[in-house]
Parts: C-alpha cells; structure tokens; sequence
C-alpha cells in the first residue's frame, strides 16, 4: 500500500533495494474514508480521510501526494491532525525525496524535508527540516519501491516477506523494519470493492497483506509500534485498510479511484 502507513511488513525475501521497479505500480487518485474500528474508553469517534495522488514524474521518477485528516471527537473537545506528505522517488528505487508536514488544529507543528539515497550498500540521508543533520543506514527500501517488491513477492508466490524501511522518519536511528504476510484474496468473499470503484479493479489478482512495523522502540516488548492490515491489486492499489496505532484502530475502504496516464516514455 502507498502509504507510511503509510505508511507503511516483509519477510525473507529482502528483495535489493536497488532492484528495478516492475511495470506494476500503476498511476492513481484514491480516497479512503476511515471510522474507529473498535471503542477506546478515551476517544468517542474518529471522521478520517486518506487521499492520496501517485503520478509519473518525468521518465525517471514517480511522485505521491499523500493526505491523512483525522477529527478525533473526545467527551468535551474535537482535535483535527492534519499530515501532508509530498514525495518524489527515482523509478529504480535508489532515490528518494520527501516532505511531510504535520498540522494539529490548524497549527503547524513539524515539518521533516530532505533526501534519501541509496548507494554502496546503505541509505544516506540528509535532513534540511527540522534541522540539517545526515544519517546512514542499512541499506533500506523507499515507500513505493517497498511496495512494489510485495506485489512481486506475492506474483512469486512468496507468502512472508522482511525488508529494512526508510519513509522519511525524522528518527532514522531508530532503524525501521517490517515484516509483511501475504495471502492470495479469495473470490466471492463478503468485503468486496464499492460500487463505485468494482469495474476499476475487477480481473486482478489480489492479495490480503498484514504488515507490522518494528524499530529500537520494539525491543524491549518484541511488539510492533504499528500494524496494518489491506487488500493489495497487482497494480499496487490498495483497499479495505485497517490501521492500529496502539492506542486505537481506523478502518475502511476504498470510495474513489480514478486511473492516470503514465508518462509516455516508460511504455
């Protein structure tokens, strides 16, 4: 799924992260509405919204427009967290450009911009928001390359896949990883695509993808610090999102998908 989420699990495939990117992740606009998925004693109900805008950038890249509003409605006040997220990444995997900015009610609150790349073996990156600052890594995969290498992990066959993570984080030290379980959808089951979106998707091959995400944070409990579960299209859409971020859970699906052409140069 094209988010950190969005973000945002892999197992022993490890695929390169210099490795091409295949034809699979085909340009889209996509809406998701969200809902708590289960009733923490603190938050009486969420109003969420993903939208998100993946399009060729030039013949060498792709770039993500990433939306997530949330209004988290509590016994005596409303609060809207607002996180905007702009990135560019070569199509080969071994560049990434990223600027996330976080709002809350309104105010800004951080903005984290700078950029990735991946060469002789680790992923250096070089922040100029909030602060300058370099970091190197273990050589990690980028948000889109990611997942592409789960869409051919599941074409493969593969059923658990495990890959080092940078999506832009502004505590990279922390060193992201995931682990993702892959299971062929089956026809016929009970939470099919909307109305709306059925004849966009109908004739790919699917996958259910349950990803966890781990980092330093991780070690002293062994658990994920997040979780997600979706619906995973052979062209790299994603449906019926669920997300648990500890403390609470969103869930929802797809209510708008509309294609965009791809530059002509990479056909």
């Amino acid at each position: 799924m094209l988010l950190r989420l969005s973000v945002a699990a892999v197992g022993i495939v490890a695929a390169s992260a210099g490795s091409s990117f295949a034809a699979g992740l085909v340009p889209h606009e996509a809406v998701y509405e969200l809902k708590l998925a289960s009733q923490p004693e603190t938050i009486a109900s969420v109003d969420a919204r993903i939208a998100l805008q993946l399009k060729p950038d030039g013949c060498e890249g792709l770039s993500l427009d990433y939306r997530f509003v949330a209004r988290f409605h509590q016994s005596d006040e409303i609060t809207v967290t607002d996180q905007q997220t702009l990135s560019r990444e070569s199509r080969v995997g071994d560049r990434f450009e990223f600027e996330t900015k976080t709002l809350v009610d309104g105010a800004p609150q951080e903005t984290v911009k700078g950029l990735a790349e991946n060469a002789g073996g680790a992923t250096r990156v070089a922040f100029t928001q909030p602060v300058e600052r370099k970091a190197e890594l273990a050589l990690s995969n980028f948000p889109l390359h990611h997942t592409n290498v789960l869409i051919e992990s599941a074409l493969a066959g593969k059923r658990v896949v495990e890959a080092k993570i940078f999506d832009g984080d502004n505590e990279p030290d922390k060193n992201l990883t995931t682990t993702a379980l892959i299971v062929p959808a089956k026809t016929g089951e009970a939470n099919e695509p909307n109305v709306a979106i059925r004849d966009r998707v109908v004739g790919l091959r699917s996958w259910r993808v349950t990803e966890s995400y781990f980092n330093d944070d991780s070690n002293g409990d062994g658990l994920p610090i997040f979780e997600t579960r979706y619906r995973l299209y052979e062209n790299g859409v994603t449906d019926e999102l669920y997300m648990d971020f500890g403390d609470y859970a969103l869930a929802g699906k797809l209510g708008r998908l509309e294609y965009l052409p791809d530059a002509a140069c990479t056909r």
